[in-house]
């Protein structure tokens, strides 16, 4: 079963450039709707690195469709603190900044 959010967990510093980088977007008025794409595009990736590691048989579009719909329902709903976070884990800090302040 895929999980997106399998390297979410973050570190502490991780974690406190998430809480800087959050600080930030709400700074630059980011809506979550901003950064729907940049989390869809992160499970997308994380899917095709998932498919192409996995040896079993398992179905590419299968594995695209479930990390989409964890991207919508377990990220992207929940806020723009999870948003953040998520993307802090998939992209690191510096790439999440990037983002954010294109969002803007």
């Amino acid at each position: 079963m895929l999980d997106i959010e399998a390297d979410a967990p973050l570190s502490p510093a991780d974690a406190a450039h998430a809480d800087r980088l959050l600080a930030l977007a709400h700074s630059l008025g980011i809506d979550p709707i901003d950064l729907d794409e940049a989390v869809h595009d992160a499970a997308s990736q994380y899917a095709s690195d998932a498919s192409n590691s996995a040896d079993d048989g398992t179905d590419t579009d299968e594995l695209h469709d479930e990390a989409g719909r964890q991207a919508a329902d377990d990220v992207n709903n929940q806020g723009l603190d999870k948003q953040v976070a998520y993307l802090v884990a998939e992209y690191g800090h510096e790439e999440t900044e990037r983002i954010i302040r294109q969002a803007a």
